[in-house]
C-alpha cells in the first residue's frame, strides 16, 4: 500500500509538473507562433505568391509550435490517468500520499483536458 502510494504520488508530481510546463511555457510560445503565422499569410496572400505556405520554413516552425500544445495536451491527458489510478485505493484508505497524487493527477488532468481537447477554445 505505501509503496502503490508512493509510487502514484511521484507519477502524480511528475504529471503536475509536465501540466505547469505545458501551460506556463508552451502554450504561451504557441500564442506567439500564432501570431507568426498570420503574419506570415498577411505578408504572402493566397494567390499573389509562387510559393504556398505549408513550403515557407518559417510558416513550418510557426505551425508546429502552434500545434504542440495540442499535441502535448492529449500525452498528458493519458499519462495522467495512471497515477489517478494508482491512488484511488490508497486515498481511500486514508493513505495521505495517495491523496495528494490524487489531487495532482486531477489538476493535471483537468490542465491537459483545457488544453489538449479544445474544451475552452
Amino acid at each position: 500500500m505505501k509503496k502503490l502510494s508512493l509510487i502514484g504520488f511521484v507519477l502524480g508530481l511528475g504529471a503536475l509538473l509536465f501540466g505547469l510546463y505545458l501551460m506556463l511555457v508552451i502554450v504561451p510560445a504557441a500564442e506567439i507562433a500564432e501570431k507568426d503565422m498570420d503574419r506570415i499569410s498577411a505578408e504572402n496572400p493566397i494567390g499573389s505568391s509562387s510559393t504556398p505556405l505549408y513550403e515557407i520554413p518559417e510558416y513550418q516552425a510557426a505551425f508546429d509550435a502552434f500545434d504542440k500544445p495540442v499535441e502535448l495536451g492529449t500525452i498528458l491527458l493519458i499519462f495522467s490517468i495512471v497515477p489517478f489510478l494508482m491512488c484511488v485505493y490508497p486515498a481511500i484508505k486514508k493513505n495521505l500520499l495517495g491523496i495528494l497524487g490524487l489531487v495532482m493527477s486531477l489538476a493535471a488532468f483537468f490542465i491537459a483536458a483545457a488544453y489538449g481537447t479544445h474544451m475552452f477554445s
